[in-house]
């Protein structure tokens, strides 16, 4: 996507360049519908990292209460 994007934008800038503004408007729709869909992923994957910290706190909590229900278990010898 980024190699088409980069086409799109040395066609928008040659149109420009022969003053015709017209022909740039289809390609600067299809950029703009690109962009905003690699900001999309970009926020996404973002959002995710956030939610990285949480999903490893729930992991520990669990590992920690197995950990006390399986030494509950045991017999005092065993402790």
């Amino acid at each position: 996507m980024l190699d088409e994007n980069h086409h799109l934008i040395q066609c928008i800038m040659d149109y420009q360049s022969k003053g015709k503004t017209a022909e740039c408007t289809q390609y600067q729709q299809i950029l703009h519908r690109n962009l905003v869909y690699l900001a999309t992923i970009a926020d996404s994957n973002q959002n995710m990292q956030s939610l990285l910290p949480a999903v490893s706190l729930v992991r520990d909590l669990r590992n920690i209460n197995y950990q006390i229900l399986y030494k509950s278990t045991l017999h005092p010898q065993e402790r």
